[in-house]
This record gives C-alpha cells, structure tokens and sequence, in this order.
C-alpha cells in the first residue's frame, strides 16, 4: 500500500481541530501527531516494492512534538527547525524488508522551509494548518532514499523513494 497524502492530512486535521471540546492538552496534540505520521510512513513500501517493519523513532517523535508544543519558543523559525529535526530523527529509523540503508536528508531543507513558513505567519482554520502540515511531511517523506538488496544470487540491489 503506498504513502496517501490525503489519509495523512484527515487525521491531521482530526488532531488540530478543536471541535467543541477542544484539544484536550498541547502534548497530546503532540503525542497524536507523531501516532499519525507512524500510521502514514506505515503504509509505505521500498522501491523494491517490500512493505514497512518499523519505525522505533516515532515514540521520541511523539513526546519531542508534546515537548515542543508544552515549550515556549518565541520564534516560529526556530520551533520549526526544532521540529523539522525531530521528524527527520523519526523518518531515519523508518525500516522495510530486505532494506540496509536509509537516507532521510534529501528532503529536509524542503521541509524547514515549508515548516518556517508554516509557523511565522497565521493559517487561519486549524484546518488549512493540518492540509499545509501534511503537504511538508509528504514532500519530505517521499524526498527520502531507501537501498537494500534483495536476496537472491549474486543479490539484486535498489535504491529509491518510499512510495
């Protein structure tokens, strides 16, 4: 099953509206977060086409995000910087089958300056802020470069994107 923008940016949206009762703490919508991405980067595959195993990055991911969104950071550039680097922590544990490399930095100058913008100035309705969020994670995510072999005689290697 490939990486949906769309499912990532409902459940964002799920997380970033208040609704009637409203966000119930910063950390959760923190915590909820880092739970959405490992849902979304799960239903990815290699290039080879082998499915996720695993991503043991996403529980710092979560608890970095409720540490941010608990924290005061006067500066929207920097809180996007420091959250650029806790997604990019996460996406470089991202595991598959048959996999021995993975190289998430490609896509991390795409997604400080999608999140800078994203945190210096207003978005409106929490949900035009969810969508944008969501578009940064999957520009950057897809920006990512996974390599393995896949087992065989001599071995057949790849290298490419998730999908």
């Amino acid at each position: 099953m490939p990486l949906v923008l769309p499912e990532l940016q409902n459940s964002l949206i799920d997380i970033y509206n208040k609704g009637k009762k409203g966000n119930p703490s910063p950390a959760t919508v923190g915590l909820r977060t880092g739970g959405a991405y490992l849902k979304y980067c799960s239903a990815g595959v290699n290039a080879a086409g082998f499915p996720f195993t695993a991503m043991p990055g996403s529980t710092p991911l979560g608890q970095d995000l409720a540490n941010l969104y608990l924290g005061t950071v006067p500066d929207g550039r920097v809180f996007a910087l420091k959250m650029a680097k806790a997604f990019m922590s996460c996406l470089d544990t991202w595991m598959s089958v048959n996999q021995t490399v993975m190289v998430p930095v490609p896509g991390l100058p795409g997604l400080q300056s999608d999140l800078m913008d994203l945190f210096s100035k207003p978005k409106g309705h929490s949900s035009l802020f969810a969508m944008a969020l969501g578009r940064a994670l999957h520009t950057f995510t897809i920006s990512a470069v996974v390599s393995g072999v896949v087992p065989n005689a001599p071995g057949i290697p790849f290298t490419g994107p998730i999908s």
